[in-house]
């Protein structure tokens, strides 16, 4: 099983804390001045002073994704700028990297191949393309006859860098109406990520109907939960790893065909061995075995972000519900992460990570993504500014 030296790993450099989205929402209001609850503006000053420090608030795809379904352009702008100006839009590696390296410890431990503990990616990276593909986005400075390169126009490389931070905040903020018909020509679908995700929820409500006519034991529940969650969620990923490095999934978990369940021991703690698999399966276990739970979209991504943020995190602030549902399997405890059900607690904790964040080696500057005392970059007039006294600059030269 993994355990708290094992998890301590996997987690940031730099002390981190993950927001879910109705935090971000609460932290927006009271950033325009309409805080929904009296201490929201102090939460909101203590989020932006350990920011200012070094602490790492990461985003994740499930930020894009809900922040994406909202579909007024003011309000999306509104907590658009509230995430980026505290995030800095740094992010959580893609989650199909983050579990690929979990794959290969848990087939590590548990059959012996990869013969060497495997290297853990960057989980922290910036930008959407992190998110989504661990690779991150850079802008390109193009000219008539292709690209140019910055370092033969002075100063043009400090204005790349802030084209880069305000790329990345419009990519958050998502695209506004007008332009809509532009995109679409352009071959933006944003449907078909619904399509995508309606389907994976139908995949949870067929299974809690299924339950609700053939209700099993918990330990039962337990194991046919973890199984479905390997097979409609990783199954591509376990089979390109098992052909890569030779294994055959019998043959691995010792199954015999005269004794079914006769594997299902070691299959339970190889996918236990999997961080984010098993904070998953710990949480769905508890929704399926209230029969009276709605599952709906949101479930899914509350769920998909605590799996990933748990691991990596020091500190995750979920709903409540998922909160409590994580208490009873330990899921904190376990992977070394503070879980908080409200935003009561979190200027206490912010100052602790907040001391650690300036002591240590990596300060809030030492990736050159934004620098000490340097304002994220959300507005075209700065930047156009800055482009246009670069260009003066050079004329005048």
């Amino acid at each position: 099983m993994t355990n708290t030296a094992e998890s301590a790993s996997l987690k940031t450099t730099r002390p981190s804390v993950y927001l879910d989205q109705w935090v971000w929402v609460r932290l927006a209001s009271a950033a325009i001045g309409e805080p929904r609850e009296p201490s929201d503006p102090h939460v909101l000053a203590a989020v932006r002073q350990a920011s200012q420090a070094g602490v790492v608030f990461p985003l994740s795809a499930t930020h894009y994704h809900e922040t994406a379904r909202i579909t007024h352009p003011r309000q999306r702008t509104d907590l658009a700028r509230t995430m980026a100006s505290i995030s800095h839009c740094r992010s959580l590696c893609s989650g199909r990297i983050l579990l690929r390296h979990q794959f290969l410890e848990a087939m590590h431990l548990s059959f012996g191949r990869p013969a060497f503990k495997p290297t853990p990616p960057q989980p922290l990276g910036i930008g959407v393309g992190w998110a989504f593909a661990g690779k991150r986005l850079l802008p390109q400075l193009r000219g008539p006859s292709g690209p140019v390169d910055p370092a033969s126009m002075p100063g043009m490389s400090a204005v790349l860098h802030k084209a880069a931070q305000f790329t990345e905040y419009q990519l958050l903020a998502g695209p506004q109406d007008a332009d809509l018909p532009d995109l679409r020509r352009r071959g933006y679908r944003p449907e078909e990520v619904h399509k995508v995700n309606q389907n994976r929820l139908g995949w949870e409500t067929f299974f809690a109907d299924l339950l609700a006519g053939d209700p099993v034991s918990r330990a039962e529940l337990r194991v046919r939960v973890q199984a479905r969650e390997i097979i409609h969620e990783h199954y591509e990923l376990l089979r390109d790893l098992f052909a890569e490095y030779r294994l055959d999934l019998l043959r691995a978990t010792g199954a015999d065909p005269a004794r079914p369940k006769a594997s299902r021991r070691r299959m339970v703690a190889f996918a236990d061995r999997i961080p984010s698999v098993r904070i998953a399966v710990d949480v769905k276990v508890e929704l399926f075995r209230n029969a009276a739970r709605t599952w709906n979209l949101n479930t899914v991504h509350d769920i998909d972000a605590v799996s990933l943020a748990v691991p990596y995190c020091h500190v995750v602030v979920p709903d409540r519900e998922i909160a409590d549902l994580m208490d009873r399997s330990k899921a904190g405890p376990r992977n070394g992460t503070h879980v908080l059900r409200g935003l009561r607690d979190l200027p206490d904790v912010l100052a602790d990570l907040t001391t650690r964040a300036r002591t240590s080696s990596g300060g809030p500057g030492s990736d050159g993504w934004v620098r000490d005392d340097e304002e994220f970059c959300m507005d075209l007039a700065d930047l156009a500014a800055l482009a246009a006294a670069q260009v003066s600059g050079q004329d005048c030269s």
